[in-house]
């Protein structure tokens, strides 16, 4: 079998209602005996996801079209090694290789007629535990948020996320830029406060930062929220740095959970030495596919550290991580966005596992490859670009 096509598909999306911008690209990847495969570049949202979807087709060119897409050990690595700045990927060119490492095993799945997480070495449990993120878009008052709170919790989930200074009062977009405003960290507290309150204690509150503040504000925030037993505190400080997020988690007592901007496990390596996180979120679209993230959690297990897969794009990007995390012994839990209610991303695939989900778990996929396939219809109205 030989690869002998690869195309990448943009899927614009309007604007969240707090005004972020999204747009899921897709890599297919076809082969001389008619089976294709799907993977999705980790850049969603933000910045560089026209120019991962450019290095993509630079690299199927040089490295991919013409194999055999069962070596994917060989051609990650010559993506990785053999393109000068492959050696220290950055998430552009990672995102790239992780949506061509993807497609590779879907279809090395399908070509078995065996699911993703057979190939890896088989299931390690017989469901995912998820937790619910994206359930609190445009609200503001601390009520609000434990109204919203409890309507994740009847729907079966146990544990959530949320960013409690994403949002200003009305519900806006309101970053914070390092230093927060008094006002503005007193009505986070209040969110967290008021979420717990209505949940009561046996759901696990994950609390986001984003990398927006630096460890001395995080440490005074994670200091205000520690009663509310938070499950993990995520990206506490700039996002590369380690030093800083051993800092909060020493000046807190929380664990801190960091990793969806990282990409190679070199990068993670810093983390685990200096015990600065319990949890690494590394993002199956930027951090390598599964060949990538499989490292980086073989050497989180030597260092006795959880995994959670970052999840925030479309359903190809949620079906990794979901093989992925059957996978490996040290899984903790997997993050979903089980609705996007500002658009239709999910029906880019005909079973998205987004709407598997049951009391809060993911049953194990049967289906071989990556479990979905691409619904051509949905990609006839996305913009097209040809290795």
């Amino acid at each position: 079998m030989k690869v002998t096509a690869v195309s990448v598909f943009r899927a614009p999306m309007g604007a969240m209602k707090e005004g972020a911008q999204h747009a899921v690209l897709v890599v297919r990847v076809e082969t001389d005996q008619g089976i294709t495969g799907a993977g999705e570049i980790g850049l969603a949202y933000g910045a560089g996801g026209r120019g991962a979807a450019e290095i993509v087709l630079e690299l199927a060119r040089g490295y991919v079209i013409g194999k055999d897409p069962f070596r994917t050990e060989q051609i990650f690595d010559a993506m990785r090694r053999k393109t000068f700045w492959g050696h220290v990927p950055g998430p552009i060119l990672g995102a790239a290789i992780s949506a061509i490492d993807q497609a590779l095993w879907d279809i090395k799945g399908k070509a078995l007629g065996q699911p993703v997480h057979v190939l890896l070495g088989g299931a390690c449990r017989e469901t995912l535990r998820i937790y619910c993120n994206g359930w609190y878009r445009s609200l503001g008052a601390p009520e609000a948020y434990a109204d919203a709170a409890m309507g994740v919790v009847a729907r079966g989930f146990d544990a959530m996320k949320f960013d409690p200074m994403k949002l200003d009062r009305a519900g806006h977009g309101a970053y914070p830029n390092r230093r927060i405003e008094r006002a503005h960290e007193r009505l986070a507290i209040a969110r967290v406060e008021a979420v717990r309150k209505a949940v009561g204690p046996d759901i696990d509150l994950c609390i986001e930062l984003h990398g927006n503040m630096w460890p001395m504000d995080a440490i005074h925030f994670g200091k205000a929220i520690g009663p509310c037993d938070p499950f993990f505190m995520e990206e506490v400080a700039d996002a590369e740095d380690a030093e800083a997020a051993r800092q909060v988690a020493e000046g807190t007592g929380l664990t801190i959970a960091a990793g969806e901007r990282l990409c190679t496990p070199i990068e993670f390596r810093r983390f685990f030495e200096l015990r600065a996180i319990g949890v690494a979120q590394p993002d199956m679209g930027i951090a390598g596919g599964f060949t990538g993230v499989r490292a980086i959690a073989q050497l989180a297990a030597a260092h006795g550290i959880y995994i959670q897969p970052h999840n925030c794009g479309g359903p190809i990007s949620t079906a990794a991580c979901v093989h992925l995390s059957f996978s490996i012994p040290n899984f903790l839990i997997q993050e979903v966005f089980p609705v996007w209610p500002e658009d239709d991303r999910l029906d880019l695939v005909d079973a998205p596992f987004e709407r598997q989900i049951v009391k809060g778990q993911m049953p194990l996929p049967t289906r071989p490859g990556l479990g979905v396939e691409l619904n051509r219809d949905y990609l006839t109205r996305c913009e097209r670009m040809d290795a």
